[in-house]
C-alpha cells in the first residue's frame, strides 16, 4: 500500500513541475503559444483555473493564484509522501504539515516581495528612469506603501528616501524569512515527532 502512495506522490510532484513550467511560460509571450505550451495548457489550465477566481489572491496587477495552486499540490504530495514513508498519518504530522503549508505560502509571498523590491532597488541604483513605464508604475504603487510602512517602524516618523525604504524593507523581509524558516522548521519537526 505504501508503494501506491509513493507513486501517487511522485505523479503529483511531476504534475506540479509541469504546472510550474506552464506558469513560467505564460510570462514569455513568444513561448506561451508554442506547441509544448499549448500541450501544457491543456493539462494544467483546468487545475490552475480553479484558483483564478479567488479574489483575495489578486494584489493589484499581481495574480497569486498560481502560487496557491502549487502550494496545494505540494501539500498533497507531502501528505502522500508521509503516508508512504510512515505507513500511517498521525494528527501531529497533519498539524505539522498544515503549519508548514501556511508558512510556505507566507514564505512564498515574502520571497516574491523580496524579488520585486530587489529588482526595483537595482534599477534605482543604476539610475534607470522608468517613470513613464506602466509596469514600473504598477510595481512602485504595489511595493512602495509596504516598504515605507516597514521602514516607519524603525524611523519613528522621520522622512526617508525610496531607496532607503526599499533597503530597510528588504533587510527586514529577509530576516523574517530566515527566522521564520528556522522557528517554523524546528516547531514542525518537534510537532511531527509527537506520538499522537
Amino acid at each position: 500500500m505504501s508503494h501506491l502512495f509513493a507513486v501517487l506522490s511522485t505523479v503529483i510532484g511531476i504534475y506540479s513541475l509541469l504546472c510550474f513550467i506552464r506558469i513560467i511560460l505564460t510570462w514569455v509571450p513568444s513561448l506561451s503559444y508554442s506547441g509544448f505550451a499549448r500541450f501544457l495548457a491543456q493539462i494544467c489550465d483546468p487545475y490552475l483555473n480553479l484558483f483564478r477566481g479567488i479574489r483575495w489572491l489578486r494584489l493589484g496587477n499581481f495574480d497569486l493564484s498560481p502560487a496557491l495552486a502549487l502550494c496545494a499540490l505540494g501539500a498533497v504530495t507531502t501528505v502522500l509522501g508521509n503516508i508512504a514513508n510512515r505507513g500511517k498519518l498521525s494528527l501531529a504530522v497533519l498539524l505539522a504539515m498544515a503549519i508548514g503549508l501556511v508558512w510556505n505560502i507566507i514564505h512564498s509571498l515574502l520571497f516574491f516581495l523580496v524579488i520585486l523590491m530587489a529588482i526595483r532597488l537595482i534599477l534605482l541604483f543604476l539610475n534607470k528612469d522608468f517613470s513613464n513605464s506602466p509596469i514600473f508604475e504598477v510595481l512602485d504603487n504595489s511595493i512602495s506603501p509596504l516598504a515605507f510602512r516597514i521602514t516607519s517602524t524603525f524611523t519613528h516618523g522621520r522622512s526617508v528616501t525610496y531607496k532607503t525604504a526599499l533597503i530597510t524593507a528588504l533587510v527586514v523581509l529577509l530576516v523574517a524569512i530566515l527566522v521564520g524558516n528556522i522557528v517554523i522548521g524546528q516547531f514542525c519537526i518537534l510537532l511531527g515527532n509527537l506520538p499522537f
